[in-house]
């Protein structure tokens, strides 16, 4: 193995930490990483899990390198659903892992041939972003996204905007 490197399909991209109150924590982050918060952009969307189950919620990330996808997303349930069952049982706290894939539909038939299926995907007619369940990832939520889906300031691409009708 000596020499030989291994090559991901895969890259982190973000950490979510759940919140009860988005402009709160978003003034607490940015001031204590140094990141302007006028140039934070709250964004809303809606999710379907894997039951059918559709959520609304608010979200925010914060850049933690310039021109890198690399941040905190910030997550405030708007609808009942899973995230705001989440944020009632264990509090506002870290909420999910995610990952970006340069081949999604394959990465998410590894994680599924390792034993750990999806929870919830986008609904959108292509696979923009899954969840992994957490009870089979060792009480992780999984997050995968398709690369591309969001540029390097954590807004949904224009690209995919257009493609999709987001």
């Amino acid at each position: 193995m000596r020499g030989r490197r291994l090559v991901s399909k895969n890259r982190f991209h973000h950490v979510g930490i759940v919140v009860k109150n988005i402009s709160e924590a978003i003034d607490k982050y940015a001031a204590a990483l140094g990141i302007n918060k006028d140039k934070v952009v709250v964004e809303v969307m809606s999710y379907m899990t894997g039951k059918g189950e559709t959520e609304e919620f608010k979200y925010a990330f914060l850049p933690l390198a310039k021109g890198k996808n690399n941040f905190i997303e910030l997550v405030e349930p708007i609808t009942p659903g899973p995230t705001a069952r989440y944020l009632e049982k264990h509090g506002e706290g870290l909420f999910h892992l995610a990952f970006e894939s340069s081949n999604i539909l394959q990465t998410i038939r590894d994680f599924e041939e390792a034993g750990i299926p999806v929870a919830g995907t986008t609904p959108t007619k292509e696979v923009l972003s899954v969840f992994l369940h957490p009870k089979f990832a060792h009480g992780v939520l999984i997050q995968v996204l398709k690369k591309g889906v969001f540029d390097s300031s954590g807004r949904i691409s224009d690209e995919v905007i257009e493609k999709e009708g987001v």
